[in-house]
This record gives C-alpha cells, sequence and structure tokens, in this order.
C-alpha cells in the first residue's frame, strides 16, 4: 500500500485489519487522545506474554477505540511494547 492510500484510508477511518503496521494501528485508534504510549505502557503490569495479553485485552474491552477495526494490531503492538519496555530508564 502507498502511503498516499495508507493516509487516505486513516484520514477516512477505513482502516481494513492487517492493511497497516501494529505502530500504525496505534496511532489511527489511540493517538487522538494519545500523543504517546507511556503512560499505558507503564500500567501493563509485568509478566509474560500472556499475562501482559490478557491484561491488554481487558484494559481495551472498556477504554474507547478510534478505530475498532484495527484493534488487534493495537493490543500486538501493546504486547511488543510491554515485553521491550520493562525497563524504569525507558520511561524517562
Amino acid at each position: 500500500m502507498s502511503l498516499i492510500a495508507g493516509a487516505v484510508m486513516m484520514a477516512s477511518g477505513s482502516l481494513p485489519a492487517g492493511a497497516v503496521t501494529p505502530e500504525e494501528a496505534f496511532t489511527a485508534g489511540c493517538g487522538g487522545c494519545h500523543a504517546s504510549d507511556t503512560k499505558i505502557l507503564r500500567k501493563i503490569p509485568s509478566g509474560s506474554e500472556t499475562v501482559r495479553r490478557a491484561w491488554i485485552l481487558n484494559f481495551m474491552a472498556s477504554h474507547p477505540n478510534e478505530k475498532d477495526a484495527v484493534k488487534a494490531e493495537i493490543v500486538e503492538y501493546l504486547v511488543a511494547k510491554s515485553a521491550a519496555s520493562r525497563s524504569w530508564w525507558q520511561f524517562w
């Protein structure tokens, strides 16, 4: 997908799952309210991928999302980022 086509799809609200990267999905679905992923990453508990994924899915079930079509990609983004961001210094 070209960059222009991706931007048009994001602007129009038609983001088919799998058409964007997890990072693009986070920006499209969460970026309207959250300029950064730092606050949510601080809240995700330490633990195995299963523990983190369960917490994220529970959180996402009750948290507004601007693009439900890319919710799965957002979850994958947060699972991956939470594994990589367990060091305290990455939040500063």
